[in-house]
């Protein structure tokens, strides 16, 4: 029997979207699912299009609605619900090609991974595919943008940042959006749950943490359909000028030195050691 796959659904005043949403959740070929859907107390219709959804198929369909905490909470929210060996996180206003589910699962099965990722297309406000533009041209293809060339599949390590340009990973989600990823609930025993403290970058500060532990699989296929509109919160987060860019340099300091070209580690280094630290970091850490 095929390993329980569990959708979550973060919600908050969604019904714009949300319906197309759901519907992409009926259209999957891949049948052994739970939806979990997390409100953070709408005031529109989000909850009733929820409810009719829940009536209308035969999956189980688990709703809980409780005081808005952040968006990480929410998120962490669907993941502490969810009864299945995988999470597939599918935000309210993206949209799942009805293979999503059974080819994500192929892949991570067949490669013996905990978590894989695949691109997406990007769709506006209509449902509109984007191929141009000032930001789909820099955020389209976010492997492509990296330097990393995908051919049908390739896996991610830590070993794969030494290649890559350390000025663009350091500032630009290299891996996609949580609702193109599908990942274990062991992984997430392993890696504990999103932080709640961040608001920007939170996914990919949560990438970075696995790809200490665990290679990441990119799919090439576009699985998904990430829409671009002027009230997501990645949008309105860009328009408040929220920078969380720090936590994203720690993170590469603290885990990854070994795994940075040299030029710029020894630029990190001695920028935050001392003399005597700089000469045992770089002899011992830098050339191992």
């Amino acid at each position: 029997m095929s390993s329980l796959v569990s959708i979550c659904i973060p919600t908050y005043n969604g019904e714009k979207y949300l319906n197309e949403a759901l519907e992409s959740v009926k259209s999957q070929t891949y049948k052994n699912i739970e939806v979990i859907i997390s409100d953070d107390s709408s005031t529109d219709s989000t909850l009733e299009i929820c409810n009719k959804f829940k009536n209308e198929v035969d999956f189980p369909v688990h709703i809980y609605s409780h005081k808005p905490s952040g968006i990480g909470a929410n998120w962490n929210y669907t993941i502490e619900k969810a009864n299945g060996d995988y999470i597939k996180f599918l935000f309210q206003d993206d949209v799942m090609e009805s293979e999503c589910i059974l080819k994500m699962m192929f892949y991570l099965i067949n490669h013996n991974l905990e978590i894989v990722a695949c691109k997406r297309s990007i769709i506006d406000e209509d449902s509109n595919e984007i191929i141009n533009g000032d930001w789909y041209k820099n955020y389209g293809d976010l492997q492509k943008a990296a330097g990393i060339e995908v051919k049908d599949f390739f896996i991610i390590s830590k070993k794969n940042l030494r290649k890559l340009d350390y000025h663009h990973y350091s500032k630009n989600n290299i891996i996609g959006e949580p609702c193109v990823s599908i990942f274990s609930k062991k992984l997430v025993k392993k890696i504990g749950l999103f932080n709640i403290h961040l608001k920007q970058i939170l996914d990919y500060e949560y990438w970075l943490r696995v790809l200490v532990y665990y290679k990441i699989g990119i799919i090439e296929e576009k699985l998904m359909k990430f829409r671009f509109h002027s009230q997501q919160t990645s949008t309105i987060n860009f328009l408040q000028n929220v920078n969380e860019g720090s936590v994203i340099t720690n993170h590469l300091f603290g885990k990854f030195l070994m795994y940075i070209d040299f030029k710029t580690a020894k630029h990190l280094l001695v920028q935050k050691y001392t003399l005597l630290k700089k000469i045992a970091l770089i002899r011992y850490k830098i050339f191992p």
